[in-house]
């Protein structure tokens, strides 16, 4: 990351402690039975410590560590949703979740049969499950070591050439390679988790005014990223490993 502070930096440094905490309050306060009462609030920390071990990680350059714990924050959002989203089906959900009747998966397609259409649109003009999806699939590939992942382990070096249509780069591999764009990267995607946390906390917490507007404020800085160039394109494709500029430079923000 340069000099200049991004929007969504700035805006995500403001808005995480207040979404963290509204959310830890609405976790603990949820009226379900005791069997899965702690769920929600349980996967709260476990999202808030994959957080604090991920940003470790990267700031180290284990950068396809910290993505890896990415991935695993956004299944225990789903989690963290069905105990704070107020639907009463929710709480069967979460029971039939916690006795391994449904998959992550299950999990979603429920959530997006019957709560997300409150939410409108997501980061662009997109239904809130179309970004969530995309945002899902995007991440897919990290869940599990891959030859995806493997490339978040090396460093892309400045100066790539295009000459005669050929893309050449210099890559550098040793262990911990930090890569000040993955870095950014990883940053922004932990900013796209914070926003669709503060939406969902939103969604049924409509007094909070405030913090709404911050959200939707860092959705808007979010989606004007180089990084992100709109709804129309394929998120699995914004998610590479290797991004470049097509002047032939790295993104560096």
């Amino acid at each position: 990351m340069n000099d200049e502070i991004p929007e969504w930096f700035r805006l995500n440094e403001e808005a995480t402690p207040l979404v963290m905490k509204g959310v830890s309050a609405a976790t603990a306060a949820n009226n379900m039975g005791i069997q899965v009462r702690s769920t929600p609030m349980l996967a709260h920390w476990f999202m808030l410590d994959s957080l604090l071990l991920a940003n470790q990680a990267n700031r180290e350059g284990m950068h396809a560590n910290a993505l890896s714990l990415t991935r695993q924050c956004l299944e225990a959002l789903n989690v963290v949703e069905l105990g704070i989203c107020g639907y009463k089906e929710a709480e069967i959900i979460l029971e039939r979740w916690d006795s391994d009747k449904i998959t992550a998966g299950k999990l979603r397609a429920w959530l997006q049969n019957n709560v997300w259409p409150q939410y409108g649109a997501g980061m662009w003009s997109e239904p809130w499950s179309v970004f969530m999806r995309e945002f899902a699939s995007a991440l897919q590939p990290y869940a599990h070591y891959s030859s995806k992942l493997a490339q978040w382990q090396v460093r892309l070096l400045p100066g790539i050439s295009n000459e005669n249509g050929s893309i050449k780069a210099l890559i550098e591999m040793k262990p911990r390679a930090y890569d000040s764009q993955k870095a950014t990267r990883i940053t922004m995607f932990h900013a796209i988790l914070t926003y669709a946390l503060g939406r969902i906390y939103i969604a049924a917490h409509k007094n909070e005014k405030e913090l709404n507007q911050l959200i939707i404020r860092l959705g808007s800085a979010l989606g004007s990223s180089r990084y992100l160039d709109g709804h129309a394109t394929d998120w699995g494709q914004q998610f590479w490993a290797m991004l470049w500029s097509k002047d032939g430079n790295t993104i560096l923000e």
